[in-house]
């Protein structure tokens, strides 16, 4: 079948209805998905391309949905925080929200959508297509406060969101279940966390009971005479926290990637010359809060030692 779906989309995705105006009958649309060449969203709305992964298949349906229901609806909870470009932490793709740009419209719920009740004020606006940013983390919050707090720190980096704001929007929410365990992740969001790592590992050790200071400078400089800084330090303490993402250590070739280690072994040899203890976390550890504390005690016992 020799039809170009993509001429008939509109930011990635296209309705049934639009398709059978331009002569494509749902026979035809239904043999089209058959083959591979579209892919369904949503009742009744498709997209020509194939979603990459989850997050994206969510980003698209979540777009058909805004289409379906035009301006009297915007995305909300892990729908818009997709749609805002920010990072998600256990955010459940499955069901797509939206909220009702109308008062006193009544929540609806139905097909792995749910439509909820509006919510806004004058200190956080409703955005063209999604709640105020601010409220959309403290929304995926309510489920994971570890979503709460990676989509924070990303917003409160790119200045989309204030500390102000997530609080205002911590009242906004009040009554809702699980708000009491979100807002108190509030106080822990900080722009200087820099990656989605950085934020899950600073949630994780802030659960445990360690005070933090993010990107800690060291005073010291690497081999090649830059001042080199570390994810955490452990207040009170001489260690420092290294979060290991994959993307620390992607390399073009496998010359490059020995270089990249050579370059961190020296660093950390640097930093244990002067008397700093090093703890490497990986995602894999993230999901054990007790292993975490075992090393950060024993890299504490260390230094204690040396000091004795």
């Amino acid at each position: 079948m020799d039809i170009d779906l993509r001429s008939i989309a509109i930011r990635g995705v296209f309705s049934a209805g639009r398709a059978a105006r331009l002569g494509i009958d749902g026979t035809t649309l239904r043999q089209l998905v058959k083959a591979g060449q579209c892919h369904p969203l949503h009742r009744g709305w498709y997209t020509p391309y194939r979603p990459k992964n989850a997050r994206e298949h969510f980003r698209l349906r979540t777009i058909a949905l805004l289409n379906e229901y035009g301006d009297v609806a915007v995305a909300s909870h892990g729908s818009a925080v997709v749609l805002l470009g920010l990072p998600t932490e256990a955010v459940d793709f499955g069901t797509a929200h939206l909220m009702w740009t109308t008062p006193d419209t009544r929540f609806e719920a139905f097909s792995r959508v749910r439509i909820h009740e509006r919510l806004a004020c004058e200190a956080l606006p409703m955005q063209i297509e999604t709640v105020h940013p601010a409220v959309a983390c403290l929304q995926v919050g309510l489920g994971d406060p570890r979503s709460l707090m990676v989509a924070a720190d990303a917003a409160l980096r790119a200045e989309t969101i204030t500390p102000e704001q997530l609080v205002e929007a911590g009242q906004l929410l009040r009554g809702q279940r699980g708000l009491s365990r979100a807002r108190a992740v509030i106080r822990w969001c900080d722009a200087r966390h820099e990656s989605a790592g950085e934020s899950v590992t600073a949630f994780v050790l802030k659960l445990l009971g360690y005070a933090l200071e993010p990107q800690f400078a060291t005073g010291l400089r690497g081999p090649g005479g830059g001042l080199l800084r570390s994810d955490f330090l452990i207040l009170g303490t001489t260690v420092l926290v290294e979060f290991d993402g994959l993307t620390k250590y992607q390399a073009r070739d496998e010359e490059e990637a020995q270089r990249l280690l050579f370059a961190e072994k020296l660093r950390e040899d640097a930093l244990r010359d002067a008397g700093y203890e090093v703890v490497r976390l990986t995602w894999a550890d993230l999901q054990n809060p007790e292993l975490v504390r075992a090393k950060i005690e024993a890299a504490i016992a260390r230094t204690l030692g040396r000091a004795s």
